[in-house]
């Protein structure tokens, strides 16, 4: 196979010899020279940005431990999270079941105006899920549809800590006692999503 390539001088009117001697390389790997190409100043400026960059970050987050790393800010949020969304012992001791018709039919109101939308009147579901049924993610006892409509979930449930505890309590009531047709667990289950 013939070689084409040219000579530089043929290719180029403003080929400068004495300029490329200057820039190559003294080694050379079985007859192949190389030339000294250094990168571009603008790129070696970003490298050398990068590299204090990173000496920064080092120094704030591992040598003199200024700022949290991401598993100290994880646990620190979830702290914050459960500080936000616990309830306390007083709150879980009061929270039962409701029996009385004038509590459902407040219930009843409140699920109308602020959970029927999702849930369907009838609590058969639509974009929220179905209340009617036994297949509940967080559980069906009092404290868990307590929590679930107060706090909200995870899975788009929107929640409703701006009503007070006892219209929560009716609610709670009207869910289990009218629209649940399912057995009502009497134990708390645990939250956490299968």
């Amino acid at each position: 196979m013939e070689n084409t390539n040219k000579d530089p001088k043929e290719v180029f009117e403003g080929y400068n010899e004495k300029y490329d001697e200057k820039l190559m390389i003294d080694h050379d790997y079985d007859g192949i020279r190389e030339l000294d190409n250094p990168p571009p100043p603008w790129l070696m400026w970003l490298f050398y940005f990068t590299v204090f960059w990173a000496l920064g970050y080092a120094a704030y987050f591992h040598f003199f431990h200024v700022g949290p790393l991401q598993a100290e800010e994880y646990e620190i949020e979830m702290k914050e999270a459960a500080e936000k969304y616990k309830t306390n012992d007083a709150e879980t001791k009061s929270i039962v079941l409701l029996t009385d018709e004038a509590s459902l039919n407040a219930g009843a109101a409140t699920y109308a105006k602020s959970c029927a939308d999702c849930h369907g009147p009838e609590g058969k579901g639509g974009i929220g899920v179905n209340l009617t049924d036994d297949k509940w993610l967080y559980g069906n006892s009092v404290k868990n549809v307590f929590e679930t409509i107060k706090n909200g979930t995870s899975k788009g449930m929107t929640s409703f800590a701006s009503l007070p505890d006892d219209q929560l309590m009716q609610v709670t009531s009207f869910v289990l006692q009218k629209l649940n047709t399912a057995e009502t667990e009497t134990d708390t289950t645990d939250n956490t999503e299968n």
